[in-house]
């Protein structure tokens, strides 16, 4: 007598190599936010409450509580406002720590996990931040604080062996849930819902972004992901709603204006930056994709977004073990 089939089959991979946690603190009236660059963010509010601005794909207010999450995509401009903060008030860096740390009592408490590839929120750079509400979705964040509460396990003791392992194998089951929750939006085929992305798709884009400046054609992104430039194209546009050439030019826009807002990049760099053979082309773009003009959004952003556009990624907490495993 042969064993029944599994319930379910795995559709698609996650590995989280490099992935870490920290504490973020700010306080009360504060406007924060995170690093921009090429990484993902899990963002678990533990205390407090935030408004949440961002920008990429379409201007975004979330409105944040205890026991609400999100992933965020690094390279999507955004803000985090506590109640009583002052408008226009610049941005200023989130207080890290070592998760293992005594909680210093500050009004804004984050759990904040750091990926440096955007495997995590393929759907935050497509469609914007990844929300998971406590009220809304109660089993999914249910899991994810679970999980937090495992991840606090492992990093309060650092004689265990293998726990940037375990770490990496709990990161991996929170993107899981993230992924399950982006999709559930997503308009159903038939009966059944449309399958996460497929890993040669997120493969693709990680290979634009690190290389935005390159001339991207559909077979240069095609090659990458290891297909056909049909079935990319057709695979591409199923996943995100989006093609290839659409997701690939928001990217570069995105990209460009991350650089107006923290450096004085004039238009016509930026239009030569982005790929567009005139200034006149590249404002049109850019005023379709943020709804103003470049001058307009960067007199906007220059002084919100420009010491989050400096610092480096947040770094991972001091660890005495760094064996991996597969």
């Amino acid at each position: 007598m042969s064993l029944p089939p599994p319930p379910d089959v795995a559709r698609h991979d996650v590995r989280m190599d490099g992935v870490y946690f920290v504490r973020a603190a700010a306080d009360a009236g504060s406007v924060s936010s995170l690093p921009l660059g090429s990484f993902s963010y899990c963002f678990m509010l533990r205390r407090g409450r935030l408004r949440l601005e961002s920008d990429f794909p379409f201007a975004r207010v979330l409105e944040l509580g205890p026991g609400d999450a999100l992933a965020i995509s690094g390279l999507a401009p955004h803000t985090f406002a506590a109640p009583g903060a002052a408008a226009g008030a610049p941005a200023t860096a989130f207080d890290l720590r070592p998760i293992p740390e005594a909680d210093p009592g500050r009004a804004i408490d984050v759990v904040l996990g750091v990926a440096p590839s955007e495997a995590l929120a393929l759907g935050s750079l497509v469609w914007g931040p990844t929300f998971v509400g406590r009220a809304e979705h109660p089993d999914l964040s249910r899991r994810l604080w679970r999980a937090v509460e495992m991840l606090e396990d492992e990093y309060a003791d650092d004689a265990q062996i293998d726990r940037s392992l375990v770490i990496r194998r709990i990161a991996e089951t929170m993107a899981i849930n993230y992924s399950r929750r982006a999709f559930a939006d997503r308009k159903p085929r038939g009966e059944a819902m449309l399958d996460p992305p497929h890993p040669q798709l997120i493969a693709a884009i990680n290979a634009f972004l690190r290389a935005p400046d390159q001339p991207w054609s559909l077979g240069d992104l095609a090659r990458a992901a290891g297909m056909s430039r049909t079935r990319f194209a057709e695979e591409f546009k199923l996943v995100t709603g989006e093609t290839p050439a659409r997701i690939i030019s928001r990217l570069r826009l995105t990209n460009v204006a991350r650089r107006m807002a923290s450096a004085q990049l004039s238009v016509e760099l930026a239009a030569d930056e982005a790929g567009y053979s005139s200034s006149a082309a590249f404002v049109r773009a850019f005023q379709r994709e943020f709804g103003e003009t470049p001058a307009r959004w960067r007199r906007g952003r220059t002084s919100r977004d420009e010491p989050a556009a400096r610092r480096a990624p947040p770094p991972p907490p001091t660890t005495r073990h760094r064996r991996e495993g597969p």
